[in-house]
Parts: C-alpha cells; sequence; structure tokens
C-alpha cells in the first residue's frame, strides 16, 4: 500500500468487497438504532496529492471526522501512490460511533479509502461514483494537489459535484486561474476561516455611511504573517467587492486605489493580520489580529470622534470552516 493510506485508519479489504461490506456493517437489528445514526446527508470526497505528508493526511482525515459528527456523510478519501505503480488499487473502510455529551446525541461515521495511480483518473471517476451514495450531493476537497491534476479531473470526477473546495493558506495560489467549469462552485477553505474576521469589521463600519468611508479614501494596505497568506488574499477580495457594491462610482474607486498586500518578516511578525484604510484627509482606520490569541483593536477616526476598541476574534475550528466553505 501507499504511505498515505497506511497513515490512515481503517479495514483493508479488497476494491470489489467496499460496497458489500459496507451494506452489512450496520445491520445489527431493528432495535439499535444505528440505522438512523448513520442517515448520511452527503458525499464528501477527500482527495490527497502526492504533495501531502502522511501526518496531514491523518490531520485532514480526522478534521472530516469532526464534520461528520454534526453533518453525517459518507467520506471518500483518495490517496495517491508514492511508489508501486503496477496499475492496481487498494482499499480500506473505517467506522466509527460518535455518542455525544447528552448520551442521546450518536452519528455514526463511514469512511472509504482508496489507494489509486494518478495517472488513472478515468479508472478512478468510474469507482467513485460507485462508492458515492448517488441520491445525495458531493463535495469534492482538494488537498496537495497540483495544478494540471485538477484540470485533468475537470470532466469526469468533478462532473455534477456541488461544491469543490481548497485551501490557498497552504497551497498559495495555484488554482487560481483555473478554468473551472463553474467557478461559483469553488471555495476556499482560507475564506471560510475569516468569517469572524467579515463580522468584526462589518459590524464597526456598519455605524457609518458609504461616504464616511469611501470618499476620500486613497489606498487599502493589508500585512500579514506567512502562515496567513491565504486569509490575507481574501479580505483584499471581500473588501474590494463591498466597495464595488457601494454605488455608481465604486468600480472607478476600486481601480483608483492603492492596494497593497505585504508579506512581514515571520521572525518579527507580531500580528497574524493588519489592515490599513489611507484617506487624503485626517480620517484613519486600521485594524489589527494579534497572531497569538483572539485579541485585536481598531483604531479609527472617520468623522465623528477617535476610537480604539478591542477586538475579540474566536477563530473557527476546523470542522466549522468546512462547514462554511461547504455549505453556506
Amino acid at each position: 500500500m501507499s504511505e498515505l493510506i497506511d497513515a490512515l485508519p481503517g479495514i483493508e479489504l479488497p476494491v470489489s468487497d467496499v460496497t458489500q461490506q459496507l451494506a452489512t456493517m450496520w445491520d445489527t437489528g431493528p432495535q439499535s438504532g444505528l440505522t438512523e445514526a448513520r442517515a448520511s446527508q452527503m458525499n464528501v470526497v477527500l482527495h490527497l496529492g502526492t504533495r501531502v505528508q502522511p501526518a496531514e493526511a491523518l490531520k485532514r482525515f480526522e478534521e472530516l471526522i469532526e464534520f461528520s459528527h454534526r453533518y453525517p456523510c459518507r467520506i471518500i478519501v483518495l490517496c495517491p501512490k508514492q511508489n508501486e505503480l503496477d496499475g492496481s488499487m487498494q482499499a480500506k473502510l473505517f467506522s466509527q460511533c460518535y455518542i455525544g455529551a447528552s448520551l442521546r446525541e450518536m452519528c455514526c461515521s463511514e469512511a472509504l479509502l482508496l489507494s489509486y495511480e494518478i495517472d488513472n483518473s478515468g479508472f478512478l471517476s468510474n469507482q467513485v461514483s460507485v462508492w458515492l451514495e448517488s441520491d445525495l450531493p458531493t463535495y469534492h476537497w482538494f488537498c496537495g494537489v497540483r495544478k494540471e491534476r485538477v484540470e485533468s479531473y475537470c470532466n469526469n470526477l468533478l462532473h455534477g459535484v456541488r461544491r469543490v473546495l481548497f485551501d490557498s493558506s497552504e497551497w498559495g495560489d495555484a488554482y487560481a486561474d483555473i478554468a473551472w467549469p463553474q467557478s461559483l462552485k469553488v471555495k476556499d477553505l482560507a475564506a471560510a476561516r475569516l468569517l469572524p474576521v467579515r463580522q468584526a469589521l462589518g459590524q464597526y463600519l456598519s455605524a457609518y455611511t458609504v461616504a464616511e468611508i469611501c470618499d476620500q479614501l486613497r489606498g487599502v494596505r493589508l500585512v500579514y504573517h506567512p502562515d496567513y497568506r491565504g486569509e490575507a488574499s481574501c479580505l483584499l477580495q471581500w473588501i474590494q467587492a463591498c466597495i464595488q457594491l457601494c454605488g455608481a462610482d465604486s468600480a472607478a474607486l476600486n481601480r483608483q486605489l492603492d492596494w497593497q498586500l505585504l508579506a512581514a518578516g515571520s521572525d518579527d511578525a507580531i500580528a497574524s493580520l493588519s489592515l490599513e484604510f489611507q484617506y487624503a484627509n485626517d480620517y484613519h482606520f486600521t485594524w489589527v489580529q494579534q497572531a497569538a490569541g483572539n485579541l485585536g483593536e481598531i483604531r479609527a477616526f472617520l468623522g465623528k470622534s477617535d476610537e480604539c476598541i478591542p477586538t475579540r476574534v474566536k477563530p473557527l475550528s476546523p470542522a466549522q470552516a468546512l462547514s462554511e466553505a461547504l455549505l453556506f
């Protein structure tokens, strides 16, 4: 077996036996309650690439299992072969029952793991289709898959999926210029993790009119810790989109503004994100999120009074970020 599938839990089975074993695995009698506990709402495919290390593969798998406790789903994990390129496939089957704190909440998770050759994308699509619960929506999460591979999957493996997911903070802008058939279905986990930030900034700025925020605005400067490059890029795009919706002259304003996205040195960066609105007059607005902890600070004067307001942005857990990206 490949290194990645070896790092993940489950019992080894021939590929042809997985669906049969799955069909009988929960059949323990009508009084067990397991049938209701494993009532899946969706299929989620975790598609690992050759750049993913075993420890990271296990971490992503565990995040999906945690997600399945709240949103029951059939998980399919695709693990590329690292060494043996003989055309064969190997499989594992994983199952787990989770009981909540109340002892009345029970959820059964199931994961089907497949080790495959990366050049065999056509057969891979056929095998995944056999394992899917066909009457449920399917979501596809790429993790470390090269851009060229993703493009080759658009017309087979991704056909009919409801949403495609990736994380730009881990893999950069590799997927940014892919000609997705339906780009609105593609979501970035880095953008999903910004939900508490967008809420905090939006709550503060909603107290001011569009004119107060935009009339004398000349530039937007965003400095980020290297670990937050995806979040920084998504935050800047969100600000641009907000300005675009402000009024008739917003498109021209977007073009005129000086947009700066800068990386701080990893050794001396004390903030994860630092946002500044630069004005032609004496207005100012800055928001800083500390790299350690949940605390941040807004310092602003937008025509009313000088303000210094602490902010507390509680980051989303990995499972919460997944639900935001996949479902909302």
